[in-house]
């Protein structure tokens, strides 16, 4: 009779204790996912709600916000690390090298106040995120110069400086990283800029793959990549290639590199974002580099009005209105147009 009620006893506090679990872990699920739904709703803030590229080489295009796709989704990516209570890990793929157009869009080769500020707004909304989420989120900024650099005439060395320079920019940025070609070359034990480029070229698609894959170039890359090249030498590479060989041969190589990047940096173990408009959230998540502009930093100017900041083309700055100034930052001169 005794041995009965030790049984009955002991299943009874199996249960309890089953339960009990059971009810903390779903309390505990509901609340991660509560976080991150808090998370989400930060980085909505700085979302890319159109086509950016479209609207940078079309003022008359459209601006309507789109709604983003597979929220939950993307929640969920960011709750894989709130269950665990880890750093949110972001990778942002950008920031290559200044554009090689001095005439109509930049001043120079090196990042100036353009990329710092845009530096310091990501920063601001990692700020964010951390006042609502302890471990909080540090991008990894993966610069991709040196397998596009060719394409655009730009020396080696110039690509170099511009990382280096960007590097000392964001040393007191505490969320942020920079994982250079100097780095990609010590992770991989490589001992040049082109075996950067060979190695990622190992990738598919090899260009006679893409050739096949590819019905059309988008037009907007055209227009983009015309404009980008709108300076003497780069007219030198249209009259020595075509136009559209250059941008083939681009998104050829740009997809090689995107499936290196899926491969190294796999979600969810990274949460991916990205300077371009994407409708699905959960695949990248397009953030805003500056709060209004098209433009991003490697390729315009910083100006700043009435207690405000933009990045623009330096085509479109009115000189009779802004004077150009410098500020040192970390060391780096930083030039910039600000209002008379």
């Amino acid at each position: 009779m005794n041995f009965t009620k030790n049984v009955l006893l002991l299943a009874s506090c199996v249960a309890f204790l089953t339960a009990t679990v059971v009810f903390f872990a779903y309390h505990t699920r509901n609340r991660s996912l509560t976080t991150a739904r808090d998370i989400y709703s930060v980085l909505d803030h700085y979302r890319i709600t159109y086509d950016i590229d479209n609207h940078s080489m079309d003022s008359t295009s459209s601006t309507t916000p789109v709604a983003a796709k597979n929220v939950e989704q993307a929640v969920k990516n960011l709750d894989y690390f709130v269950a665990q209570n880890l750093p949110i890990k972001m990778l942002l793929v950008g920031f290559p090298f200044k554009s090689g157009n001095q005439e109509k869009k930049v001043n120079g080769y090196l990042p100036d106040m353009a990329e710092r500020t845009s530096l310091e707004y990501l920063q601001g909304m990692l700020n964010e995120i951390k006042a609502i989420y302890k471990p909080g989120a540090h991008i990894h900024i993966f610069c991709d110069g040196i397998p596009f650099a060719q394409f655009f005439g730009i020396p080696i060395k110039h690509v170099v400086a511009y990382e280096n320079s960007l590097k000392a920019l964001a040393q007191d940025l505490p969320d942020m990283s920079i994982f250079s070609s100097q780095d990609f070359m010590q992770k991989y034990g490589l001992a040049s800029a082109h075996d950067i480029v060979q190695f990622i070229d190992r990738f598919e698609p090899s260009d006679e793959e893409y050739r096949k894959e590819l019905k059309a170039i988008p037009n907007t890359a055209l227009q983009r990549f015309a404009l980008e090249l709108d300076h003497p030498q780069g007219q030198k590479l249209i009259k020595k290639y075509t136009l559209k060989d250059i941008v083939f041969r681009l998104l050829a190589r740009e997809t090689r590199l995107r499936n290196y990047i899926a491969k190294t940096f796999p979600s969810p173990e990274y949460f991916r974002l990205t300077v371009h408009f994407s409708p699905d959230v959960s695949k990248k998540f397009g953030i805003r580099l500056s709060p209004t502009s098209d433009v991003t930093p490697y390729h315009g100017v910083m100006v700043q009005e009435d207690g405000t900041w933009s990045i623009r083309f330096k085509k479109d700055v009115d000189e009779e209105q802004f004077v150009y100034d410098t500020m040192t930052v970390n060391g780096v001169v930083c030039g910039y147009y600000r209002k008379k």
